[in-house]
């Protein structure tokens, strides 16, 4: 799934520079009071109008120093924004994560074992909760990705990471469209999770920043649920419309109209070219 998410990312990276910027400027403001503030005196509103009257009059006659001040100030800005959506990327490998045993088995063994006790008394939606394969990742949205791969291979015998490029070249626009719009909300929650991370850092300096940062944190984890969810019934979707169309491209007949777990093998075959 990550070379199908870094395929549709690609859409994206255009549009984010100036995404950033205006929030990249929110945190600026907010470095510089904690700057002025500190933590002995978070909540001084006295000192802060104080600091700032101090700053209005220092450029008040001189413009050409206030335009160097301000495109510096957006400059780091449009900086700042730049390292949320590097720490976003960080984010998005964290809920996405497949690590060695030792590190993230304990996770998943609990993830398996709340699975495994509501499959066995056919309590489905809350299996389905948990995970709607297996789960072999120590998140809810790493395993909601890779169920994809796996539902698809289930039902129709395709290899979904060599099929999927294939797929794409058939979508129609408007599929097209969807999909890259679930997976800009995927990287717009993952970089909320940035942006919580910078405003937890501040903390250290001014301590209101902090719960400013769990609060984006938590939020980044359920826009990212939501936007993964989206993605990943999207996904499945242009493969249950769209694959018997990739077959006859291929000169398959398929005579029961749909591909069958025994023709998906075969085509995974011949995608695979030996891969």
């Amino acid at each position: 799934m990550n070379g199908f998410l870094a395929e549709l990312g690609k859409h994206l990276a255009q549009r984010w520079v100036s995404l950033l910027a205006l929030p990249g400027l929110l945190f600026t403001a907010f470095a510089a009071v904690a700057s002025v503030l500190g933590q002995r005196h978070a909540l001084d509103r006295r000192r802060l109008g104080h600091a700032a009257g101090e700053l209005v009059s220092r450029y008040d006659q001189r413009p050409v120093s206030a335009v160097i001040l301000a495109a510096t100030i957006l400059l780091a800005g449009t900086a700042i924004g730049l390292l949320a959506r590097g720490l976003g990327a960080l984010v998005e490998r964290v809920w996405l994560v497949s690590g060695p045993e030792r590190l993230v088995g304990g996770l998943v063994r609990r993830r398996l074992d709340r699975w495994r006790r509501a499959h066995a008394s056919a309590r489905v939606e809350a299996r389905n909760a948990v995970a709607l394969t297996e789960p072999a990742r120590p998140t809810w949205i790493g395993d909601r990705l890779r169920a994809v791969g796996v539902r698809v291979h289930g039902q129709y015998g395709l290899d979904f990471p060599f099929t999927w490029p294939r797929l794409w070249l058939l979508l129609p626009e408007t599929g097209r469209a969807d999909l890259i719009a679930a997976r800009g909300a995927m990287t717009r929650a993952s970089t909320q999770g940035g942006w919580g991370l910078l405003y937890l850092g501040l903390g250290a300096w001014w301590w209101p920043a902090a719960p400013a940062g769990v609060v984006l944190l938590l939020l980044a984890r359920r826009h990212g649920r939501e936007a993964v969810g989206n993605l990943a019934d999207l996904t499945e979707s242009a493969v249950d419309l769209y694959s018997a169309d990739l077959a006859r491209h291929l000169g398959v007949d398929l005579p029961s109209g749909y591909v069958t777990p025994a023709l998906g093998r075969q085509l995974s075959e011949r995608f695979r070219k030996g891969a």
